[in-house]
């Protein structure tokens, strides 16, 4: 893979140990900040449960039990909050912690598959099987030397773990948004397909019809509007539209009120405008409002960004960054889209840039650069703790790793553009320009 535009290539620096040693602290340092929720949370106990009495796996037991339930003639429990919490209770032979049903009706068809395995086996494949998906995704990108390294990055990075820990669906997602973005100019149907796709997390894609009205890819937003109908309708055949109705209404209506109760674990992993504003004690009015006011920006920026580079990596970049600023309802699961991008830029500057970013703790001086692709590394793990004390400052972290991200897709443009108009004059400097 080409060298980032603008940056010294990764591949090419040549590390010092103090590099080396900060990088590895660097990635490390997430894994043992992760430690001590995952022993008062995660950690297996006796029964197929964890500590806190959840079974392991915890979100996936909707992607295994759902599908069981509504093939079994209890479809309008999903919709049911205490009539599913119930039910999973049954399904699992044990009382359970509360759980409610979250996903649209046509996910049900895409989950039956894993609900016809063992519990343990399904999660197995949800698991370890969405993963190499989305490390195959993500290292893609990357030259073939320095994959290993990456996969490694990739395995530890803060979002992922999370993830796998959580049993979430933040691999899918992510590999959903990212593919999508590398094919919108060379494979603009298989881009839309995946857009379309990624429905089933709408909240995750209000950045795209943006941005993809800005780029013009009309193929694209063609392709992502006939799938995601062509999903709605076969949910329709299948199940009527009762299921969707009550989708609308109850679960809707569910996640409102998560935001404006504001109360439980759920909040310790938010991380959108909304949620920060909460742990603050502002009102849900006024979280929002606050919220829109990030968005807007936000919104405008992404599409200047977008329009402004053809590179596929920093387009994801910009996309996967925007995507938890403009929404109110993110988790630090989502992240693993962002995780992968950063990942990308570590592999596209210089080894000892991504590691310096930890050494600002330290006393050192070092360039800003690295304190923010440290912090869009850490924020997954780092917004538990701080918004468990009351201080929701994910978003600004996120803030600053999107500016980042609108920086380098710009300065890219301004850079070739420089280029060109200098090579005007010198005619020695022509064949830089040309490179561009």
């Amino acid at each position: 893979m080409p060298a980032h535009d603008g940056h010294e290539s990764w591949a090419g620096a040549r590390p010092t140990a103090r590099s080396s040693v900060s990088l590895l602290v660097h990635l490390a340092l997430p894994v043992v900040l992760l430690c001590p929720l995952v022993l008062e949370f995660y950690w297996p106990a006796a029964g197929g449960l964890d500590v806190t009495g959840h079974q392991i796996g915890r979100d996936f037991i909707n992607v295994w039990a759902g599908p069981q339930l509504a093939f079994g003639g209890q479809l309008a429990t999903l919709f049911d909050l205490h009539a599913y919490h119930a039910a999973i209770g049954v399904l699992f032979g044990q009382p359970l912690p509360f759980h409610n049903w979250g996903y649209p009706p046509f996910t049900l068809l895409a989950f039956w598959p894993l609900a016809q395995l063992p519990y343990f086996a399904a999660l197995a494949v949800w698991t370890l099987g969405l993963f190499a998906i989305f490390a195959g995704v993500t290292l893609s990108q990357v030259e073939r030397p320095r994959r290993a390294g990456a996969l490694l990055a990739l395995i530890l990075a803060p979002a992922c773990l999370i993830n796998t820990i959580g049993g979430q669906n933040g691999f899918l997602s992510a590999t959903l948004m990212l593919g999508g973005t590398l094919a919108i100019d060379r494979r603009p149907i298989l881009a839309g397909l995946l857009f379309g796709l990624l429905s089933f997390k709408p909240h995750l894609g209000i950045a795209l019809p943006f941005v993809l009205l800005a780029l013009r890819a009309w193929r694209v937003i063609a392709t992502a509007c006939v799938t995601a109908l062509l999903l709605v309708l076969l949910s329709l055949a299948v199940f009527g539209i009762e299921p969707w109705r009550q989708y609308i209404e109850v679960v809707g209506a569910y996640q409102v009120s998560l935001l404006q109760r504001f109360r439980g674990f759920y909040t310790f992993m938010m991380v959108s405008g909304v949620a920060g504003a909460r742990t603050f004690g502002l009102t849900y009015p006024v979280a929002l409002v606050l919220q829109v006011a990030l968005a807007v920006p936000v919104l405008g920026a992404a599409i200047w960004a977008m329009r402004s580079t053809t590179d596929p990596c920093q387009r994801a970049f910009v996309l996967a960054s925007a995507a938890p600023l403009v929404t109110p309802y993110v988790f630090n699961y989502d992240l693993t889209a962002l995780a992968a991008a950063l990942v990308w830029t570590l592999c596209r500057t210089p080894q000892h840039e991504f590691g310096r970013g930890l050494l600002l703790f330290l006393g050192w001086m070092t360039p800003i650069r690295g304190l923010v692709l440290f912090l869009g590394w850490i924020v997954p793990v780092l917004a538990m703790y701080l918004n468990e004390i009351g201080l929701g400052l994910a978003p600004l972290a996120l803030a600053a790793v999107f500016a980042l991200s609108v920086y380098d897709a710009i300065s890219v443009r301004s850079e070739g553009s420089a280029a060109i108009f200098l090579s005007k004059f010198h005619p020695h400097s022509r064949t830089s320009a040309d490179d561009q």
